[in-house]
């Protein structure tokens, strides 16, 4: 158990250098939980209110027994050592998400690998750390300070001065956050220590201030879409500071001396707490006599009187003397006597399987993830091709751009052997594969006219290493797209006789086809029947995606994703010089025309919708717009010489 993992990564450059690239990376991780896909991790410094962040989260769903740290369900998979490597962030948190919805890492000792080498970036992982004043937590009780020192109401002078010179707390969060635990210095660590200390911070998905822990709590839950947890508040304290407590002026600035850096990083750190405790109105949450861990306030007192009894050596047992490594005793080990507060809630478990919406400012700050990385070689460019929807434009425009699959960018003789060619991906391998194909490509395809094997939804849409790009178009004109199949089934349009257009209008190959091929179920087959779910379902599926592009408009829509990605714009053939005919003209039968469109209700409802979020507003364009009704239109129809081969609507891999 003991064990650690031998060469462990440290990524080459920190991910949060600016707050756009934090909050995006903060909302996947926060999407995932909420789909029962990331695991939530305490970072707990010991006697920063770990016990009560604990509770809390058992009332919350399911977690380890005692502290949190681990339990007997722990999955055999998943060694209990901590922290982990960057290497196995990901897989340790996806297997114990299954099983958990929190766990907590609580570091009394010195971490045996520096905190830095954690993917704290994974999308399976939302972390979070509470923050506490240092002279407040160097007051916190427990055994060993009594046996060492007395209890504080009755230390002498000489006792005091040998608690302040104690080298075992010296900056004890810097000590524990930094690779080359460079806070045990004192007064003489530096500011590059400092700045290590920061660094880790900002990587974190959360930080909480113990001053409002309760207000923090319910800051979280709402964050990540929980019920408020019930949290015991912090009246009935006295409100005397640590000066006060220490009584002697000389002695308590000898221990903020020493302390100081730990003191900057706190201070620093309120301006990234979820919660501003100095901007609260209530008053009642002191932390003077450590709120969350007050060992002389009885509903807090298993938080610091958890007696850590096992030898510094039995790391994995997770219990150990607060203060410092080198005095650990034979005590009895003894386990919480905190009583679970309330009914696990199924609501945050880990069997979450609706798909959550996600809000606008998440999916912007999703897409500038996603944008950047594209721009920086480390995400790959995939357009979902509905058969007949300008996939041959956008292909050819992107081979101009850089390498693609040869055969319609949908597949190549250069495919990597490690990537499946089947498509679409589940979700656990869209990172992998799309990471493993742009080392090849800078953009694929893949196109369906047969119904997806597995449903679109569950691809990892959010993951940053892909950008993904559907290109819609009016399902009438979609209707009338030519190829093959279609000719012989029904005769070439000029020449079609009405018996033909209700034959063709009647086929049942084309009903509703895109939210046929979007949706889990398929329901788009119901034709007119389908319902309003149905239709939400394919909204849903579109809010996912990074770009949607309007047929209407291929030409602008291309120039502006050009513009979005930072390549030059390609040269493609405008669509100038096409006839104006419409649908209904093109048929020349209002009945057969309305039954069409009566069949395609909910494809008509979503392609109107999806103009909302189209990259480009074709019908705010000045210039005057290219008709796709034209049957020889190559942007449009351009398709037919793949589907040809392949066979009709129905059968196109």
């Amino acid at each position: 158990e003991t064990e650690q993992p031998t060469s462990q990564p440290t990524p080459a450059k920190n991910p949060h250098e600016d707050t756009s690239k934090h909050n995006a990376i903060r909302a996947m991780q926060i999407h995932n939980y909420k789909l029962g896909r990331a695991l939530l991790l305490n970072v707990h410094i010991t006697h920063h209110g770990g016990t009560t962040v604990c509770n809390a989260m058992k009332q919350l769903g399911h977690a380890p027994e005692g502290a949190c740290n681990r339990g007997d369900d722990w999955p055999e998979t998943v060694p209990k050592y901590r922290p982990w490597g960057y290497d196995e962030t990901d897989e340790n948190a996806k297997a114990l998400r299954n099983v958990y919805h929190f766990i907590s890492w609580e570091f009394g000792i010195i971490p045996p690998t520096p905190l830095k080498e954690v993917k704290w970036e994974s999308p399976n992982l939302v972390s979070f750390i509470v923050m506490k004043d240092p002279i407040d937590r160097r007051l916190s009780g427990d055994a060993t300070t009594s046996k060492l020192f007395g209890e504080e109401a009755d230390r002498t002078e000489e006792q005091w001065e040998a608690f302040a010179k104690y080298d075992g707390s010296i900056n004890f969060m810097l000590t524990r956050l930094t690779p080359d635990h460079c806070g045990e210095e004192g007064e003489n660590a530096t500011i590059a220590c400092l700045e290590h200390g920061k660094e880790l911070l900002r990587r974190f998905t959360f930080i909480l201030d113990i001053q409002c822990l309760e207000e923090g709590l319910e800051a979280l839950a709402n964050e990540l879409g929980l019920p408020i947890p019930d949290v015991k508040k912090g009246r009935g304290r006295t409100s005397m500071s640590a000066r006060e407590r220490i009584g002697n002026d000389d002695i308590y600035d000898f221990i903020v001396g020493r302390n100081r850096l730990d003191l900057e990083l706190y201070e620093w750190s309120k301006s990234l707490s979820l919660v501003d405790c100095s901007a609260l109105d209530e008053g009642d949450f002191d932390d003077d006599l450590n709120v969350a861990d007050a060992g002389d306030v009885d509903q807090f007192s298993d938080a610091i009187n958890y007696n850590y009894t096992l030898n510094a050596t039995d790391y994995s047992d997770d219990k150990f003397d607060a203060e410092d490594d080198s005095v650990f005793n034979n005590q009895s080990d003894s386990k919480s006597t905190n009583e679970e507060l309330g009914s696990e809630i199924s609501l945050a478990s880990n069997n979450i399987t609706n798909q959550d919406n996600i809000n606008i400012d998440d999916r912007e700050s999703i897409r500038a993830l996603q944008i950047e990385n594209y721009k920086k070689g480390d995400a790959l460019l995939l357009n979902i091709h509905i058969t007949h929807h300008a996939g041959t434009t956008f292909c050819a425009a992107m081979k101009q751009i850089g390498n693609t699959p040869s055969n319609a960018c949908n597949g190549g003789d250069d495919w990597p052997e490690t990537v499946p060619r089947h498509r679409p991906w589940e979700y656990d391998e869209t990172d992998r594969n799309a990471i493993e194909l742009r080392k090849v490509y800078h953009f694929i395809s893949w196109e369906f006219g047969i119904i997806p094997p597995i449903p679109l939804e569950n691809v990892n849409w959010e993951s940053p290493h892909l950008v993904s790009v559907i290109v819609m178009k009016d399902p009438i004109d979609r209707r009338l797209s030519g190829d093959g199949t279609i000719l012989k089934m029904f005769g070439k349009e000029k020449y079609r006789s009405e018996e033909q257009w209700w034959e063709f209008a009647e086929y049942d190959g084309s009903i509703n086809f895109m939210l046929t091929r979007l949706t889990p179920d398929h329901c788009g087959e119901d034709g007119e029947n389908a319902t309003d779910t149905c239709l939400e379902q394919g909204k849903d599926l579109l809010r996912r995606f990074t770009y949607i592009l309007d047929v209407r408009c291929i030409d602008e829509g291309l120039e502006a994703l050009a513009g979005e990605l930072g390549f030059s714009l390609p040269a493609v053939g405008k669509s100038s010089g096409k006839t104006s005919v419409t649908a209904r003209e093109r048929i020349g039968n209002d009945d057969i025309y309305d039954f069409i469109v009566e069949r395609n209700r909910r494809d008509l409802e979503l392609y109107e919708w999806s103009k909302s979020l189209s990259l480009v507003n074709c019908s705010a364009l000045e210039e005057e717009l290219f008709d796709d009704d034209d049957d020889n239109n190559d942007i449009i129809n351009n398709d037919d010489d793949f589907n040809d081969s392949a066979g009709n609507d129905g059968n196109v891999l």
